[in-house]
């Protein structure tokens, strides 16, 4: 696959978009998060016994070198941007080097426990369900608490309640966004996932295309997962293993510039597939063959 039209005025002479064999590719942007990254890298590498993995970096134009990330994960491909990219964008520059079954999309602020074995565990999940396209974990926060990974879409009541302090009255509509019916340690398929871990199944990804960089932050992964959707694949989520996200929420501030953005995206969103996008979703996908 050449590279994508829109990618091709950033990519490096240099850069490599070609991988040794492996069951995952696992990708992660960096832009200036040096303290985040040795407890994910490190461990990272020891969630997938069994498994070949290859690290995608993208150094999103990061004021320091990247390449002593290179020691704590040897087998890794390094993307240079000659300036500093949106997230859907830098998402598009992983997916673009990706070259194996499954990848893994991760934000800096994760890690793992490494005898959980999460990321194998997922890679199993993925290879039982031919029909799955995406699917997300468990997810932690450092202090133990349970971080909701699976959403339903999002209407004004929950808007209210999660964007203007509205939670306690609205307490059965927030528990009905996060599919609180379901024990956490359950599985089953679900409107959308966090993007901060996203394991997608490169045949539906070259099905559905590129995550959509008009959303220049936020809802770039609740297009993905509804696109999907729409084209047959099941958005899941694996109550069967998990991992910790130190979650900042930087939108949750009301004023703030992220919360603006958040916004916007929200508003893009109504434009593009409108306040009932569960509609022209299949209601019974496609059978299809058991392969990656």
């Amino acid at each position: 696959m050449s590279p994508h039209p829109a990618l091709r005025a950033i990519l490096r002479p240099h850069d490599t978009l070609h991988a040794t064999p492996a069951d995952v590719d696992v990708g992660v942007i960096y832009t200036h998060e040096r303290l985040l990254l040795p407890p994910l890298l490190r461990t990272l590498r020891q969630s997938g016994d069994g498994l070949a993995m290859r690290l995608i970096l993208v150094d999103n134009a990061a004021e320091d070198d990247v390449e002593p990330w290179r020691e704590l994960f040897p087998e890794s491909t390094i993307l240079h941007n000659s300036r500093r990219l949106g997230y859907a964008a830098n998402l598009n520059r992983i997916l673009e080097a990706s070259r194996n079954p499954y990848i893994l999309l991760l934000n800096t602020d994760m890690y793992f426990d490494p005898h959980e074995q999460c990321v194998a565990k997922m890679v199993d999940f993925m290879h039982s369900r031919p029909d799955c396209g995406i699917a997300g974990c468990r997810l932690y926060h450092a202090d133990g608490r349970h971080a909701p990974s699976a959403r339903r879409f999002q209407n004004l009541a929950i808007l209210l309640a999660r964007r203007f302090g509205l939670g306690k009255p609205l307490r059965r509509t927030l528990d009905d966004y996060f599919y609180r019916e379901h024990a956490a340690e359950e599985s089953w398929q679900c409107d959308w996932l966090s993007g901060c871990f996203l394991m997608i199944r490169r045949a539906a990804f070259q099905q559905v295309g590129f995550f959509d960089t008009g959303f220049v932050k936020y809802f770039e992964d609740v297009d993905m997962c509804l696109r999907m959707a729409r084209a047959g694949w099941r958005v899941m989520y694996h109550g069967g293993t998990y991992c910790y996200h130190l979650e900042q929420r930087a939108s949750k501030h009301l004023f703030s510039v992220d919360a603006w953005r958040h916004a916007r995206s929200y508003l893009r969103w109504l434009r593009k597939w409108g306040f009932a996008p569960q509609h022209g979703i299949p209601a019974s996908p496609p059978q299809r063959r058991k392969a990656a």
